[in-house]
């Protein structure tokens, strides 16, 4: 006797047990049923992805490099320059 028919799926949690039993009892739906359509539905969580050209750089979303690349000593001078300039954005 054949026995490739016969599956068995166990879960070692009482939440779930009790929790698919309730639902059985409350639908109609045998526990499998509930387990299966449980299943069916789920869609695991997948990695974001920034709107539009936006682009994650660890916790924070950034537009995407285009151009060439700015040196640091580039950054800094243009940051120090803007620090520089008058109050009311006059040199």
């Amino acid at each position: 006797m054949s026995r490739a028919d016969q599956v068995q799926f166990n879960i070692r949690s009482a939440y779930a047990r009790a929790r698919a039993h309730e639902l059985a009892k409350l639908t109609g739906m045998t526990a499998t049923q509930i387990v299966e359509e449980a299943l069916r539905g789920y869609v695991p969580p997948s990695a974001a992805t920034g709107p539009g050209r936006l682009v994650r750089r660890g916790p924070i979303l950034v537009r995407r490099a285009t151009g060439k690349a700015v040196s640091q000593a580039e950054a800094d001078a243009a940051l120090q320059a803007v620090r520089e300039r008058e109050p009311d954005g006059e040199n």
